[in-house]
């Protein structure tokens, strides 16, 4: 990608995130513009405002969530997907803060005005059976916000996301109490906003649904299966129909079969001629050690590319370092092949792993002249070279200009790639000349 061409993307991308949070923003305040605050005391008034804030606001937001956690849906439009994960959690850590609102002041607000506490169970059949429907999805959404936040890692990928799954219960019965009991919504104009709100969400998990089904992938028959090491394996497919065009440094997702489960994975070979791909996969759990067995002439379904990872970087007459972690090298297969054509630029490759037998793609690496590959092995006691773990000392040991005339890709273990950045920056690296890839579900 040219510098030009890069700084023209560059500001499109930065218009559409712009976009999308003011959007977000425009979209979640919405609904109280429907308010009516003509109400008798003070208190009333503070207690409407906060409870519809946390009832309609905060069910724009969730909605919110549902979209910006589907990479499918919003990854069309924004190709850079983590950058979207990011917005999503963070919006997920703040979102359980406005959605409690709606019980506590709406309570108040029937206390002081009909002498009545909801939460007992005082109104009618219909107002209670709704009421019941409201705490349970209240408590349903509780249950995603914590694991999310709090368990994740403890709770692992499969047990997570099958809490995570319920929050669609959760919406649609949200949805239901607000049609049901909403004063708002059954008096104003917030009625077809709701509507429409309710058609939304619909017609997302309709999409959602086939997007499970296969229809919105990419089909690819698998062409050939390398065993790279132990339980580390390449796996190379062709395009059944449409061919995918992965820039450097993206990554797709990756599916055996319908039934298979889908992980993100740097691409790291492609063909453009024949539109053949390949993944590099090391078995750390279920799904990955399930990678392992795959054979030729299976049909895949692949969903991308997504990322931006080492697109700014080529853009620069900076010379380039690269930090790979274990499988963390697979970025840099693909951009070895493009540097090839740029043989007078400086290039570096401090590739950490525990043991030498464990280093990826060793023979390739050490054929490649016109890059200087440093590796740095933490459980090596008779190795002759760099051990212990990379950090700043270890690249100014190897690097003969200041850090902040280097531009940085970084692509490891989540630990190891969140040290070094803070560590680059602490030594006054410019963030926009550091660049790492960190996946996340």
């Amino acid at each position: 990608m040219k510098t030009v061409g890069w700084e023209h993307f560059k500001a499109r991308l930065i218009m559409r995130k712009a976009t999308l949070i003011v959007l977000i923003a425009f979209t979640s305040l919405l609904p109280l513009t429907f308010l009516d605050l003509n109400e008798p005391t003070r208190s009333l008034v503070v207690y409407k405002l906060l409870a519809k804030a946390g009832s309609l606001c905060g069910t724009v937001l969730i909605l919110w969530q549902f979209l910006l956690g589907f990479r499918t849906a919003v990854g069309k439009l924004m190709r850079d997907y983590l950058w979207v994960l990011a917005a999503h959690k963070q919006i997920g850590k703040y979102i359980l803060l406005l959605v409690v609102l709606h019980p506590i002041f709406i309570t108040l607000y029937y206390i002081e005005k009909k002498n009545i506490n909801p939460l007992l169970l005082e109104g009618t059949a219909y107002f209670d059976w709704w009421v019941l429907a409201g705490i349970f999805a209240f408590v349903l959404f509780l249950a995603v916000v914590l694991t999310s936040v709090f368990w994740r890692e403890r709770l692992g990928r499969i047990k997570w996301y099958s809490v995570h799954i319920l929050s669609y219960a959760a919406l649609a019965l949200v949805l239901g109490h607000g049609f049901a009991l909403g004063s708002t919504i059954g008096t104003t104009g917030a009625y077809y906003f709701w509507t429409a709100l309710s058609l939304i969400a619909a017609s997302f998990l309709i999409y959602r649904l086939s997007c499970r089904a296969g229809f919105m992938s990419a089909r690819c028959v698998v062409t050939n299966v390398e065993n790279i090491r132990h339980n580390v394996t390449r796996i190379s497919c062709e395009p059944l129909g449409r061919k995918l065009s992965p820039r450097l440094g993206q990554f797709v997702f990756f599916r055996r079969g319908l039934k298979g489960r889908i992980r993100p994975f740097t691409v790291s070979h492609y063909e453009p001629q024949t539109g053949e791909l390949s993944i590099t996969v090391k078995a750390f759990g279920s799904t990955t050690q399930n990678l392992q067995k795959i054979k030729t002439g299976e049909t895949v379904y692949i969903d991308g590319p997504y990322g931006v990872f080492s697109q700014a970087a080529l853009t620069t007459n900076r010379p380039i370092v690269m930090i790979a972690g274990g499988i963390g090298i697979t970025p840099f297969t693909r951009l070895f092949e493009e540097l090839a054509y740029e043989p007078d630029r400086e290039l570096h490759l401090f590739y950490a792993n525990k043991k030498k037998h464990q280093i990826l793609y060793k023979e390739e690496l050490e054929n490649k002249e016109t890059v200087n590959v440093i590796h740095v092995l933490s459980d090596q006691p008779e190795y002759h070279g760099e051990t212990g773990y990379i950090t700043t000392d270890v690249l100014k040991k190897y690097l003969h200009r200041p850090l902040d005339e280097y531009e940085f890709l970084i692509c490891g273990p989540p630990e190891m790639t969140e040290e070094l950045e803070s560590a680059l920056t602490q030594d006054d690296v410019p963030s926009a000349q550091i660049h790492h890839e960190l996946f996340g579900y």
